[in-house]
C-alpha cells in the first residue's frame, strides 16, 4: 500500500469506507480519550471498559459515591449507541451518505456545545457528551476500506493487525499485507490522537476540543465532495 492511497479517495467506495476519513476518525478517538482523561479528571469517553473498571474498583474499596463518577459516561454511551439506531431506522429512506454526514452534523453539534458550555453548574458534562458522541462515531462507521475497525479504541484493531501480521509472515498470505499495513496506521493515528490531545489539553485546556470540531468539520466537507461528485454510484 502507498502513502498515496491513505489520502486519496477512492472513486469505488462509500465516503464511510474512505481511509482518509477513517484516520481522521480515529486520530479523534484518540484525542478525545487524553482530552477528557486530562480535564474532567480521569474519566474516559471512549474506553467504556475503563470506566467500568474504575467502578469495580472504587466499589471494592468501598468508596460507592466515587464509583458514580464513572458510570454516567457508561450510560451516555449506550445512549449513544440507542439514539444512532435511532435515526438509522427513523430516516431508513435516506442514502448511507446522507444519513452518516447526518450523524457528523449531530456530532459536530455536540462538541460545540461541549465548547460552550463545559460544565452546569458544578458538573462537567464534557465526558458525558463526548462518550453519546463517540457511541454515535462508533456505531456510524464500522468498516474502511471493506475491513472491520473501530475508532474510538485500538483492542479489535491491534487484535486484526496481529492476525494479519501472522498471516502475512508465516503462512504467507499476500492479501494480508495491505491489511496489516492498514492496521498499523489506523493504531498511528489513534495514538498520534492521545499524544496531540494530551499536548492540546495540557497547554489551553477545555478549549482543545476545537480542534476535533474542525476535523470532524472537515471530514464532513469530504465525504459531501466525495458522495456527490467522486464516488461512482454504478
Amino acid at each position: 500500500m502507498q502513502i498515496k492511497n491513505l489520502i486519496i479517495l477512492n472513486k469505488n467506495l462509500p465516503s464511510n469506507e474512505q481511509i482518509l476519513v477513517a484516520l481522521l476518525l480515529t486520530f479523534v478517538g484518540g484525542f478525545f480519550d487524553a482530552y477528557t482523561f486530562i480535564n474532567s479528571k480521569g474519566i474516559f469517553a471512549n474506553a467504556q471498559t475503563g470506566n467500568l473498571i474504575f467502578i469495580g474498583l472504587e466499589i471494592a474499596k468501598g468508596d460507592f459515591l466515587t464509583s458514580f463518577n464513572y458510570v454516567p459516561p457508561v450510560l451516555f454511551f449506550i445512549m449513544g449507541v440507542i439514539f444512532n439506531e435511532y435515526i438509522v431506522t427513523k430516516y431508513s429512506n435516506l442514502s448511507i451518505a446522507r444519513y452518516l454526514n447526518l450523524s457528523l452534523i449531530i456530532q459536530t453539534i455536540l462538541l460545540v456545545i461541549v465548547y460552550l458550555v463545559p460544565n452546569i453548574i458544578v458538573f462537567d458534562i464534557r465526558p458525558l457528551i463526548i462518550s453519546f458522541v463517540c457511541a454515535m462515531q462508533y456505531d456510524s462507521f464500522r468498516t474502511v476500506n471493506k475491513i472491520p475497525f473501530a475508532s474510538i479504541f485500538c483492542t479489535g484493531n491491534l487484535r486484526s493487525a496481529s492476525e494479519h501480521l501472522f498471516r502475512y509472515f508465516y503462512k504467507k498470505e499476500l492479501a494480508s499485507r495491505n491489511k496489516l499495513i492498514l492496521y498499523f496506521v489506523i493504531i498511528l493515528f489513534f495514538f498520534s490522537g492521545v499524544i496531540v490531545g494530551g499536548i492540546f489539553s495540557n497547554i489551553f485546556g477545555h478549549r482543545a476540543i476545537l480542534l476535533t470540531i474542525l476535523i470532524l468539520l472537515f471530514n464532513l466537507f469530504i465525504s459531501t465532495i466525495h458522495d456527490k461528485y467522486i464516488f461512482n454510484k454504478n
